[in-house]
């Protein structure tokens, strides 16, 4: 079940998790949650994928398990796009506050 709310560590969970998330962790989870359509949106496009995926799988025994076992492949392989283009999004800039880092103009 996924939270609306923030999460507030109590102290024994700030001892065992250290949980101390960067500005670059926050800037991604804010990213995603904005853009979370994108990742439904992929789902449906991640079919051709999801089904190569699991058609070398084995002891599939009925169609119902190779259904579900498609729609798992679905969903992390949109899941996978969406972190991929929230880094993309948010890196660059991090890394230019961060430690000064600026991309390098193609020459022409």
């Amino acid at each position: 079940m996924q939270r609306d709310a923030p999460f507030n560590p109590n102290d024994l969970q700030k001892a065992l998790l250290g949980y101390d998330p960067s500005d670059l962790e926050k800037n991604l989870i804010d990213w995603m949650k904005t853009n979370w359509a994108q990742a439904a949106r992929g789902m449906v496009y991640a079919r051709k994928e999801a089904e190569e995926t699991v058609s070398g799988i084995g002891n599939v025994r009925s169609d119902e398990g190779r259904l579900v076992m498609e729609i798992a492949a679905r969903v992390a392989i949109s899941e996978r796009e969406l972190v991929a283009r929230a880094i993309a999004h948010n890196l660059p800039a991090w890394l230019e506050q961060t430690y000064g880092l600026v991309p390098k103009t193609p020459e022409a």
